[in-house]
């Protein structure tokens, strides 16, 4: 590690197979910004003797790679992180290597094991998803290697590594990318044999929910959202796909037997197209073994453990919290300086009223609580208007531990909790699926009911609680003892607001103490 400042700003970076990732990030004890990333396509695994040497071209490329970031990385005072894996971990001359870009960048990398490295791909992972709640399993398809994480409740029970790779497989099974049928075959054999150990330890212990993470997986994400006919995601974190759509992509790749063929495939990034038909086939052959339905994609990976990782390591927060989505949300609700007190005190009314309906689905309480905190974030721009720049602000914030579609509905939520319901006419809402468009509705009716029970900023009422009669939904406001006369304020302002949770749930609404 070089040590360039004193300070709170992290520079890491993943030496790997196939590219050199750098993510220069800001970290405090409550989380981390991220500054800047960078990333370069170096090929250090390339050719076909195994990965057992780095070529004199690919190490020229590696060293030029990592003197760039070493000075993007000066320049933003960052003290600077490297770990390597498969392709490094596996030359014959890494000893070689390593001492070339110390010398030209005066980085030291640090050589990772198989286990190390699943590991920090799974605590980088948790900062992007919650992997909370039963058991999640991670694989990562690297170029070199594919990386197997089992967590339960958050906890991780399993970090293995096999040698499997897109690069490694394209070069000994699939010359310049090219399909054959034995070369395919091949491919197929090597994954099947690499995985039976890890597969039987992994059904054993009955995964759940699986995640993908790094290059491969979100090519395929990217893939199948551009086959879809809907309007492609704004961002592919959370991004899910069945097992289907895999097959289905999977057989279009092999359908274009060479490089140039494949790197006209609408979402395929054309330097991804020689290796692609590798890297397609293990996440088929991994998904087939362990009867896999619905997979997930996580923006986040190793570069993003390796930032948690040393950020502990240098004493600037603690373990990495299970929770990631909750200090995400209170670390930009501080940063535009709202009023925690009130917006607390709000999301818990919201969520109150929310469990008073048949609607209080667990993402759902999560969703609105985040909305309700982050709801007048936009103050600090102006007060006019202020739900409008909340909701610029929260989608372009990189709140980890929600998925893009789940920020994007906070936004939403938020910009449609005072002044206009939600309309066809907004674009923003227009494009998200019907699902998420009923989501906004109600979670959006239910903020505006929230923040009007507390219109006087002064939390005089501190319950809501709800009765079903009549077909109707009855919500009664528990004042708090001694309570001024607000309460009064407070009510009449929620009875001005309710229609459109009325509309929402498709019944009339009365609200009352």
């Amino acid at each position: 590690m070089r040590r360039v400042a004193d300070s709170g700003r992290i520079a890491a970076i993943d030496v790997g197979t196939n590219s050199v990732h750098m993510v220069v990030a800001d970290v405090d004890a409550r989380g981390f910004t991220v500054v800047a990333t960078d990333k370069e396509v170096v090929r250090l695994g390339e050719g076909s003797d195994g990965m057992g040497r780095i070529s004199a071209a690919a190490m020229e490329r590696g060293v030029a790679a990592m003197v760039r970031m070493g000075h993007i990385a000066d320049g933003l005072g960052a003290v600077v992180r490297a770990v390597a894996t498969s392709a490094v971990r596996e030359a014959a001359n890494r000893d070689e290597f390593l001492a070339a870009v110390r010398a030209a960048a005066g980085v030291d990398v640090e050589v990772v094991s198989g286990a190390e490295e699943a590991r920090l791909i799974h605590l980088g992972v948790s900062r992007s998803l919650d992997l909370r709640g039963g058991s999640v399993l991670v694989v990562d398809i690297g170029g070199g290697s594919t990386e197997f994480c089992l967590a339960r409740d958050g906890e991780l029970e399993l970090a293995q590594s096999i040698k499997v790779g897109a690069v490694r497989l394209t070069d000994l099974c699939l010359p310049e990318g090219r399909v054959t049928r034995s070369g395919i075959a091949e491919v197929r054999g090597r994954v099947r044999s690499a995985i039976t150990h890890v597969v039987r330890e992994i059904a054993s212990m009955g995964p759940g929910r699986t995640v993908l993470s790094s290059g491969t997986s979100e090519s395929v994400a990217r893939m199948v959202a551009a086959r879809r006919d809907e309007p492609e995601p704004t961002g592919f974190n959370g991004f899910s796909f069945s097992a289907g759509e895999l097959d289905g992509l999977v057989e279009e790749i092999l359908g274009s037997p060479t490089t140039k063929e494949r790197a006209r495939l609408e979402g395929l990034e054309p330097r991804r197209a020689d290796i692609i038909v590798a890297g397609v086939v293990i996440l088929q052959e991994v998904v087939s073994a362990l009867g896999l339905e619905r997979l997930e994609f996580s923006t986040s990976a190793l570069r993003e453990g390796v930032l948690l990782d040393t950020a502990v390591r240098r004493g600037l927060t603690g373990a990495a919290s299970a929770d990631s989505s909750t200090d995400s949300v209170h670390r930009l609700a501080r940063r535009c300086s709202v009023d925690m007190v009130n917006a607390e005190h709000v999301a818990r009314l919201a969520e109150r009223i929310l469990l008073a309906t048949d609607r209080a689905a667990p993402d759902s309480l999560r969703v609105v609580r985040a909305a309700a905190l982050l709801a007048e974030c936009g103050k600090a721009v102006s007060y006019a208007r202020y739900h409008v720049h909340s909701h610029y602000i929260i989608s372009h914030a990189d709140l980890a531990g929600f998925t893009d579609g789940e920020i994007e509905v906070i936004g939403l939520v938020v910009r449609f909790h005072r002044k206009s319901v939600p309309r066809d006419s907004h674009d923003g809402f227009a494009r998200l699926p019907a699902p998420a468009r009923r989501q906004v509705e109600l979670l959006a009716a239910v903020l505006r009911l929230a923040t009007a029970l507390n219109r006087a900023h002064d939390r005089s009422i501190g319950d809501v609680t709800g009765e079903e009669s009549d077909d109707r939904l009855e919500l009664r406001a528990h004042r708090v003892p001694g309570a001024s006369v607000s309460v009064d304020t407070n009510i009449r302002a929620a009875v001005e607001r309710v229609e459109p949770l009325a509309d929402a749930l498709g019944r009339p609404v009365t609200v009352g103490e």
